[in-house]
């Protein structure tokens, strides 16, 4: 601050949160600072709004109450030929670049006037600068006649004086800026610079934060309309602030590129393949779930009528955006037909795996065939073989058969063995002072002519004869089926 007497300006956040926007806070003679203005912005996210500047001062107590506002709309490069560049921004030219503007409008209103701020260097210190005018008289004259109602209004005449202002850098390392008044020429023909009035310094934009006004030396300045000159200075030292001093792109609401020009983002997936993945995902037996309560029906939302500005910047995005749906349109193509191939080949080797299990499975049945008919032939010859007659013995020779020879009327002793020579089979008797038999038949003695085989003999149909009865009655009938032994006899007795 440079003097707390001075009517001093403060650039403030709006008291609405609105990032947007800003406040132009007044202290004067020490007071709190206290809401004068209104600074507004348009919303960034708008389409009428991409691409240009726009500033609107407003009263703080009255809303609806328009000073002046400011609309800057840059001009543009030339979109470059170079296939270099042209193949580096993804098969698309540059974008334009916006330039910076030498020049700009202010609108006031009530009276309505219109002031050009014109961008200048100066001649000694190369130094930016911003040169305006405001007329002397802004207000027409009262007046009863007809005649005078049909005049132009004073601010648009030419031949209505006009006082010259410029905005001047103090320094090339300094941040202020400097407000004054040209000097008057007092030479009638101008042709002598000694005879120019000094400049008068009337604000100074102080770190581009607060405007100091000069009070003694606005009351100098002989023009009718003070508010009119206040509301020039301070649109013009924010102008100077956010345009000339800023960041371009954030200035003018410049889109950026976008990184899908470049081919960098992430390809977005088919609609569908993802219907597809939905519906393998989710069990075919189960159903979507209905939802409970019926969906409200769709707001459709209101969009601005007016049409989007037409200036390079927005056609060269229409562009970008119109060859990037084609390149997404090209890639989900090829995606679509990689796909169909993809499945194309999965079907196929899922037919041949299924082929081949076939034939495996085909293989298994045959051998498994085979086997169980040899199975079944082998067993069928076994069951011929079991059920076929037995094979017919051949016949004994007499002196086999006679087994059983009748001794002591009826009483039959076991035969002892045929005689045979002795080169055939020499008799032994056994060791022992008696002489065994065969089980199962009796003991007869050798001194007394007991039996002559071993077994009795059998008749030619193959029964077993039965034993007589002793003579002497005392041993009784012998067991017809051959199970009773009988009584061992002595060999020497």
């Amino acid at each position: 601050m440079i003097d707390e007497n001075l009517p001093t300006f403060y650039l403030r956040p709006s008291s609405d949160n609105v990032k947007h926007n800003a406040s132009l806070l007044l202290s004067q003679y020490g007071s709190e600072a206290a809401p004068a203005y209104s600074l507004r912005h348009p919303d960034p996210a708008s389409p009428s709004s991409k691409n240009r500047y726009a500033a609107a001062l407003y009263d703080s107590y009255h809303p609806d109450i328009l000073y002046g506002e400011v609309l800057l709309i840059p001009e543009w490069t030339q979109p470059s030929l170079s296939q270099e560049e042209i193949r580096k921004n993804g098969g698309v030219p540059p974008p334009p670049q916006p330039i910076l503007p030498s020049s700009f409008v202010i609108q006031l209103y009530n009276p309505e006037q219109q002031v050009v701020v014109q961008q200048g260097v100066s001649k000694w210190s190369a130094t930016p600068q911003w040169v305006f005018e405001m007329p002397q008289q802004s207000f027409r004259q009262p007046s009863v006649a007809s005649i005078d109602r049909t005049q132009s209004d004073p601010t648009a005449s030419e031949t209505t004086p006009k006082f010259r202002f410029k905005w001047k850098k103090e320094g090339r390392l300094s941040k202020d800026y400097v407000c004054s008044l040209s000097g008057k020429n007092t030479n009638p023909d101008g042709s002598k610079r000694k005879n120019r009035e000094p400049d008068i310094t009337i604000s100074i934009f102080k770190h581009l934060k607060e405007i100091t006004m000069y009070e003694s030396n606005l009351m100098r300045v002989d023009i009718e309309d003070p508010k009119g000159l206040e509301v020039v200075m301070l649109l013009s030292a924010i102008v100077i602030r956010e345009v000339y001093n800023g960041n371009m792109r954030d200035t003018f609401n410049v889109s950026d590129v976008p990184r899908r020009l470049s081919g960098e983002a992430a390809p977005r997936k088919n609609s569908s393949e993802r219907t597809r993945r939905s519906r393998t995902d989710a069990p075919p037996s189960q159903a979507p779930p209905q939802p409970s309560h019926p969906r409200p029906p769709l707001q459709i939302q209101t969009i601005d009528a007016r049409p989007p500005p037409t200036d390079p910047r927005s056609q060269w995005e229409i562009d970008a955006e119109s060859a990037r749906l084609k390149k997404e349109v090209e890639r989900e193509e090829r995606e679509r037909r990689h796909a169909e191939h993809a499945e194309t080949k999965r079907v196929k080797k899922m037919l041949e795996e299924e082929e081949r299990r076939a034939r495996l499975q085909q293989l298994e049945i045959d051998k498994e065939t085979v086997r169980l008919k040899r199975q079944f032939e082998r067993e069928q010859r076994q069951a011929h073989r079991n059920n076929a007659p037995p094979p017919s013995l051949p016949s004994r020779p007499a002196a086999a058969t006679n087994l059983l020879r009748p001794n002591f009327a009826g009483l039959s002793y076991p035969q002892p063995p045929v005689q045979r020579p002795h080169s055939a089979n020499p008799f032994r008797p056994p060791a022992g002072p008696y002489l065994q038999g065969p089980a199962n038949n009796a003991s007869s003695s050798v001194f007394f002519g007991g039996g002559s085989s071993l077994h009795p003999p059998r008749p030619p149909d193959g029964r077993r004869v039965g034993s007589k009865p002793s003579i002497f009655g005392l041993l009784g009938r012998s067991n017809p089926s051959g199970q009773r032994l009988t009584r061992k006899q002595s060999a020497v007795f």
